[in-house]
Parts: C-alpha cells; structure tokens; sequence
C-alpha cells in the first residue's frame, strides 16, 4: 500500500468516527445545522441553497435553517411569509429587538434569543439562535428552551 492509500484509508475511518450531534445535544444539534446549510451553499451555489431552505418541508422538528441577505432581510426560510423581513421587523413578542443582533454575527458565529413562535408547540417560546456569517449571508438555526430533547 501507497502511503497516500495508508492516509486516505486512516482520514475516511477517522471521519466515520466522528460522533453527529442528536437533538438531545440543541447547541451542538443548532451549530450542526448551521454548518450543514454553509457546505450545501458552498457545494450546490446560492440559487440551490436558497431553495432548499425555503421548502416547507425543511423543518426538522423545531428545527430549521433560515438565511439572511448581507442586509439582514430573509431571503430563504421555510415560513415563506418571513421572506423579505428585515432589520426593522425583528421584534419578539415580548417587544425586544433583535434585529442588530442577528447582524452583528461574525464568521465565527454567536448565539442571541429572543421569544418565537415555536413550529412544534404552535406557542411563542424562548428560542435560542446560532448565527454564523459566510461571504456576505447570515445563516441561522435554533431550538427552544424547554423543548431541547423533541
């Protein structure tokens, strides 16, 4: 054996053995989502990723990607009527505004929360958010307190 076959057999064992997130894990489950939706711009391009996330079939629980233009208005969500919001219509029902929040995500990501309306419990909730910015975009995930292990 080649030490190139020696090194790609190790790396494709070694990437098998790396352990996914679960549900019952919310942040690394949220970050996971998050990375998830990054790869799929970068392989598939812009135009595709935003499909993908605006089906309505998107949302895995509570769960679901959203993404944001590099002014902050939803450009991809599977709640198609939030496509369009901007900075100025982010507020949570207890009247707290997030809008600069979500913004001010580096390339590095952060977490906000705000209140939301929960997909599962079809109640406004404490949602927990991880946003990350990527060439120009903001992409988004998150999970509700109280609702981690659905």
């Amino acid at each position: 054996m080649t030490r190139l076959s020696i090194l790609l057999a190790f790396l494709l064992v070694f990437t098998a053995c790396v352990a996914i997130p679960t549900k019952n894990q919310p942040e690394a489950y949220t970050q996971s989502a998050v990375r998830d939706a990054i790869r799929r711009y970068e392989r598939d391009g812009k135009d595709a990723v935003l499909a993908y996330y605006s089906h309505p079939q998107r949302f895995d629980g509570q769960w679901y990607v959203f993404i944001l233009d590099s002014e902050g208005y939803t450009i991809a969500s599977p709640y198609n009527f939030t496509i369009g919001f901007g900075p100025s219509d982010r507020y949570d029902a207890t009247g707290y505004y997030y809008g600069d929040d979500l913004v001010s995500a580096t390339e590095e990501g952060k977490w906000i929360s705000y209140v939301f309306f929960n997909p599962e419990t079809d109640k406004e909730e404490r949602k927990h958010t991880w946003i990350v910015r990527h060439d120009g975009l903001y992409f988004g995930s998150g999970f509700y307190k109280g609702q981690e292990q659905r």
